[in-house]
């Protein structure tokens, strides 16, 4: 299995550790320079993409190491907020350098070369609010506040009475069957899985890493478990993980045949994690119906 997909994959969905509408923070307010001279610098991921659904491929002049640019578009990559090129980027002479406000970013060093604006990117509320500002950034007022407001009003629904009790797991290594990573209830992709329908099988926020062991895994007992697989995995992989952890027997789940892999879902937590909720609103829709033969592998 590719382990550095899966600790990069990891590591993106560890930044995004408070889910729900909590408003606790607030996003600082968007810096503007002008648009003849806008010349951004995007260092997280989410931003990125953000930026780019809002029109705006043509204010970027680099990005992170780990930001996903569509097929024809090519930028200087500059490291991330928590290690960037510090020479790479001041070499682009930026208006305004976008990051989100990740513990251990270097933000203060950033300024020395341009103005730098942090968007909190953890809560739904901050997500919301930090889209609007991207959107003010690019001039692009009204198609920021339309991104804002669908994915407030997507994130924010809350799973029905009765609904079932899923372990959203990120990726599950064969090799390794103790290492049990879930999506916390208090993360975007925790507000995803709700959204979709179902009730977080670990019912509690949490606070450190979002890791399980066997022991805590067999007391949770949930009705499914739904895994979302490494990126580029093959059908070959996902297969082998379902039958990895089919070997837990015991566990609910597995009796009934309710153990499936969510193909074409996004690990981003930026707007695609939308795609995310009807993937997951569709595993459901499936494991609550007849069981396939194959299993829910696609």
């Amino acid at each position: 299995m590719k382990r550095r997909a899966l600790l990069s994959s990891l590591a993106a969905l560890l930044c995004s550790c408070r889910g729900g509408s909590d408003s606790s923070r607030g996003a600082p307010a968007p810096l503007q320079a002008p648009a003849q001279a806008r010349r951004l610098v995007s260092l997280t991921p989410a931003i990125t993409e953000t930026v780019l659904l809002l029109g705006g491929a043509a204010d970027l002049v680099g990005v992170s190491d780990y930001c996903v640019l569509p097929a024809g578009l090519t930028l200087p990559r500059l490291g991330s907020s928590l290690t960037p090129s510090f020479e790479g980027i001041a070499g682009l002479r930026p208006s305004l350098i976008l990051c989100d406000d990740s513990a251990g970013a270097k933000r203060r060093e950033l300024t020395v070369i341009a103005p730098c604006q942090v968007l909190p990117w953890l809560t739904l509320s901050e997500v919301v609010q930090s889209t609007r500002n991207i959107g003010r950034i690019l001039d692009r007022d009204a198609a920021g506040n339309a991104l804002a407001d669908s994915l407030n009003g997507r994130l924010s629904r809350q799973p029905p009475p009765g609904a079932p009790r899923a372990l959203l797991l990120l990726s599950y290594d064969p090799d390794r069957p103790a290492d049990i990573w879930f999506i916390r209830r208090n993360s975007l992709h925790g507000a995803a899985l709700a959204a979709a329908g179902a009730e977080n099988a670990v019912a509690h926020d949490v606070a450190g890493l979002p890791r399980l062991s066997v022991e805590e895994l067999l007391k949770l007992d949930p009705d499914d478990v739904m895994i979302i697989p490494p990126p580029g995995s093959t059908p070959e992989l996902r297969e082998r993980l379902v039958s990895a952890f089919n070997a837990l027997a015991p566990l609910r789940a597995v009796k009934a045949g309710r153990v499936g892999v969510v193909t074409g879902a996004s690990q981003s937590v930026g707007p695609s994690i939308l795609g995310l909720v009807d993937a997951l609103a569709a595993m459901l829709q499936k494991m609550a119906g007849p069981r396939p033969v194959s299993g829910f592998v696609e």
